[in-house]
């Protein structure tokens, strides 16, 4: 479904209509997403996109909109060029070339990264595209919807994570679990992603994510860990995940409107003491009750499905006598009942939900102390757990209770494997009554963990690069799965520039170095510290790298002069082989800027030299807008505009600037020179 349709527009005189139309959902001020409207308006509607996995496939495609009214399709970083080079083919065999426009889009994966082998062939063969660099100097990553973030607060949904919320990270310094700051929550819509598992952790995250990897740099080499992306993670590889989480503190409960006599329709209310904190007797007790209690509110009801001769019938009874302060409860021969409406009114708050699929345990357990947390795993056992040899077996028809469970038991340093699921057929008896209907539940399994001898450390030290490491160990990846394309999330972790996710430390999704990146940039795989200031390395000037392919048309553009844009895309669609442009993309959440700024700032760049603006034809280039070196504006005025920067010292800004200088008169001298030789 098209978000609108394609309007006729009249800019000064050059009647264009829109075909990257409104209703996407890109950020504010995003420069990438405004160079692309332009581009396809200037090829018209005659066209055909080829675009790579990135912010703007995200924004524009969320299934099942989309904000392109031309035919459009998707590719991977590495094939994006590959796929516009079968078009281009197809296209041929049809007669339908030269009447066809063909535009590629690439970011920082696509163009200067893995998709570069087949931008290149297709350079060298000139093939009949537009290549089109949408360069926003970073990489962009993502979560699945489902992650749970390890918060102060408890265990919580990405989905419900807030800027200002405090996640527990890893101090890459101390290998210390540490609280950060959320700075940054941002949704990149519906992506590919990919199942990696160890034995105890299951996490869903996209290609392009990193994961903290265990390195081996050989005999009498110091190992180190180093992040790779999923696409670099095979079977095997150790990753670092917690063991252990912080001893909390009780929980105080938040005050709920309680009944009193009196009340409309109103009965039972007995008179029942309601805790103000956690307890290990309550803890014990909710346990029980996740796993045989409900509640019904229209009876005052809080019942306990234990029958007699079962192993939690005594505890079951002297726990709710212990927790309300009740002298009797009311029994039958298969149940336990507490008859109070302010009882069941407080249950219903705590966040354990109401039927057997329907249960969890909600983020509030998680910041618990200890004690408590294990008498809340001993209730579990007491209702729908056994033990079989040296392990424990908790079975539940819930995958949420299963799942939220297998992370709680790793914030207690147990070991927990992968759940597993299973059926009961229709009829099988049940505690006490026949199956009306067939069951599907799941159970998973988990032991305490043995000390590791201390007799042979180094010989752990080997096997758990962390180990003797109070909250965090190293996980072997057993398998890595592509599933299928869902909703996914961006975090953004002030300091450490990582979060634990379903129990597996993760760096930073955002903004991370590419080989678009410019000198002293500061991202969250190139972060800026006391020892290394951002990025090391400049940028890679990926326009004469594409223009020593031979090529006819190179050309740089801005947002800023529309006029000079719209020229160069229709000579670039023109020439009759490979074309390319490289289009400056202002990116406000990356490059910490104002989005009302994305105008100044692309401004900023030809003015200070740091972009500039050119065309290589038939290997000659020329400038399109030259700017000399004593009317330029200082490299610090658009240094200073972006926080990505604002960590540079005034050594650093000079060498930027010299750079500069030094590159811009480079292309001074090659000026109205066949610089770069042209085989077509």
């Amino acid at each position: 479904m098209v978000k609108g349709l394609a309007k006729e527009r009249l800019i000064k005189g050059l009647p264009y209509k829109e075909y990257f139309v409104s209703g996407h959902r890109a950020c504010a001020g995003c420069g990438e997403a405004l160079m692309i409207r332009h581009v396809v308006k200037a090829a018209g509607p005659n066209t055909i996109a080829v675009m790579a996995t990135g912010c703007m496939e995200v924004i524009s495609t969320p299934y099942p909109e989309t904000s392109w009214a031309i035919p459009w399709i998707h590719g991977a970083f590495e094939n994006n060029s590959a796929i516009a080079s079968g078009i281009d083919v197809a296209l041929k065999k049809q007669g339908k070339r030269d009447k066809t426009n063909l535009l590629v889009f690439g970011g920082d994966g696509a163009s200067f990264d893995i998709g570069f082998g087949a931008l290149s062939g297709a350079l060298e063969r000139g093939d009949k595209f537009t290549y089109v660099c949408t360069d926003n100097e970073a990489y962009m990553n993502c979560l699945a919807f489902d992650s749970l973030i390890m918060t102060k607060d408890g265990l919580k949904k990405i989905t419900d994570i807030e800027v200002g919320d405090l996640v527990y990270a890893l101090s890459q310094k101390s290998h210390k679990l540490v609280l950060k700051k959320c700075t940054g929550v941002f949704d990149n819509g519906k992506k590919r992603v990919f199942e990696i598992n160890t034995y105890s952790q299951t996490i869903k995250a996209t290609g392009n994510h990193p994961f903290l990897v265990l390195k081996r740099n050989g005999r009498g080499k110091q190992s180190e860990l180093v992040w790779k992306k999923v696409d670099e993670l095979r079977p095997g590889d150790k990753v670092v995940a917690l063991k252990q989480g912080l001893d909390g503190k009780p929980y105080t409960f938040p005050k709920i409107q309680l009944s009193k006599k009196g009340d409309y329709k109103v009965n039972k209310i007995r008179a029942v003491k309601i805790p103000k904190k956690s307890s290990v007797n309550l803890m014990k007790l909710l346990g029980l009750y996740v796993g045989d209690g409900w509640t019904r509110v229209v009876k005052a009801e809080l019942g306990f499905a234990v029958p007699l001769g079962n192993k939690a019938r005594k505890p079951a009874k002297q726990l709710i006598k212990s927790v309300f302060g009740v002298g009797s409860i009311r029994e039958t021969k298969n149940e336990v009942f507490l008859d109070s409406i302010n009882a069941v009114k407080f249950i219903d708050s705590l966040g354990f939900g109401k039927g057997a699929k329907n249960k969890l345990i909600p983020a509030w357990v998680f910041s618990l102390p200890f004690n408590e947390k294990k008498a809340f795993v001993e209730g579990l056992l007491l209702s729908d757990g056994y033990k079989t040899g040296n392990s424990f077996r908790y079975v539940s028809a819930s995958k949420e209770l299963l799942r939220t469970l297998r992370l709680l038991l790793q914030t207690m340093n147990i070991r927990a494997g992968k759940i597993h699921q299973q059926s009961k057929s229709k009829g099988t008896m049940v505690v006490y009554r026949n199956l009306k209907k067939t069951s599907t539940y799941g159970y998973v399994c988990f032991s305490l963990k043995k000390g590791a001898s201390q007799k042979y450390k180094s010989q752990n030290k080997y096997r758990d690069f962390l180990y003797g490491n109070k909250n965090f160990e190293m996980k072997v990846i057993k398998s890595i799965k592509r599933k299928q394309v869902e909703p996914t999330l961006d975090l953004r972790v002030e300091g450490e520039h990582n979060f634990i996710a379903n129990g597996i430390v993760v760096h930073n999704t955002g903004i991370q170095r590419s080989g678009g990146t410019p000198l002293y940039a500061s991202t969250t795989t190139s972060p800026a510290g006391s020892k290394v200031c951002g990025k090391q390395e400049p940028k890679k000037p990926l326009p004469f790298i594409v223009a020593s392919h031979g090529i006819k048309y190179v050309a740089t553009a801005t947002p800023v002069n529309i006029f000079d844009l719209h020229k160069k895309v229709k000579k670039a669609l023109a020439t009759p082989h490979t074309s390319y442009i490289h289009a400056f993309s202002v990116c406000p959440v990356g490059w910490y800027t104002k989005p009302e700024a994305t105008i100044e700032i692309a401004k900023l760049a030809v003015n200070t030299r740091v972009f500039p603006l050119y065309e290589i034809e038939d290997g000659v280039l020329t400038f399109t807008q030259r700017i000399e070196k004593e009317k330029a504006t200082p490299v610090l005025d658009y240094l200073k505009v972006q926080g990505r920067f604002k960590h540079l010292k005034p050594e650093q800004v000079k060498k930027i600037q010299e750079y500069v200088d030094t590159r811009y008169d480079f292309l001074l001298g090659i000026e109205g020179k066949k610089a770069f030789d042209c085989l077509f």
